[in-house]
C-alpha cells in the first residue's frame, strides 16, 4: 500500500453557465484532460480550468467510475471507498506501472450529495497527481 493518501474532493454537479473558453465543469471533463491541483482546492468543486496536456500542469483525469443504482445517496464514505478501489485497478491501464510501484499519485473527485439526487451524476473522476509540473499527458509514463 501507499504510504502517502491523497484527500479526495467532492464535485458539486451544479449546471452553470459556460465559463471561460478553456473551462469546464466537473461534470464534463473526460479522461485525458489536464489541469493544476490548485483547481482541485475546497470542499467542493464544480469548475475548473483545464489546460493543454503540452503546457505545464500537475494533475490529468485518467479514469471515470460509474456508481451503480439510482437509490438514494449511499454516503460520502462509500462513494470514496468504492472510487478509491475503482481508480486504483485502473491506474496501471493508463500509467503503465502499478500504483504501488508508481511515482505518482492519485486522487478522486467524487459526486456529492446534492449532484447525485439533483443531477443525477453517478460519476467519480480519477486524477493522477505529480509532485513537480509535466508538459505531456501521464498515459503511458511508466514511472
Amino acid at each position: 500500500m501507499r504510504a502517502r493518501i491523497v484527500p479526495a474532493v467532492a464535485a458539486a454537479a451544479l449546471l452553470l453557465p459556460a465559463g471561460c473558453s478553456r473551462g469546464a465543469e466537473v461534470v464534463a471533463l473526460e479522461v485525458g484532460d489536464c489541469l493544476d491541483q490548485s483547481e482541485l482546492k475546497g470542499a467542493e468543486v464544480t469548475q475548473v480550468e483545464t489546460k493543454q496536456c503540452t503546457e505545464p500542469h500537475d494533475a490529468e483525469v485518467f479514469a471515470a467510475v460509474r456508481h451503480a443504482g439510482d437509490d438514494d445517496y449511499p454516503g460520502r464514505a462509500a462513494i470514496e471507498e468504492f472510487a478509491e478501489k475503482e481508480c486504483a485497478v485502473r491506474f496501471e491501464e493508463f500509467v503503465g506501472v502499478p500504483y504501488a510501484e508508481s511515482e505518482i499519485y492519485f486522487s478522486t473527485l467524487s459526486p456529492t450529495e446534492e449532484g447525485w439526487v439533483q443531477a443525477d451524476d453517478r460519476t467519480s473522476l480519477c486524477i493522477l497527481l505529480s509532485e513537480t509540473p509535466v508538459s505531456e499527458s501521464l498515459r503511458g509514463a511508466a514511472r
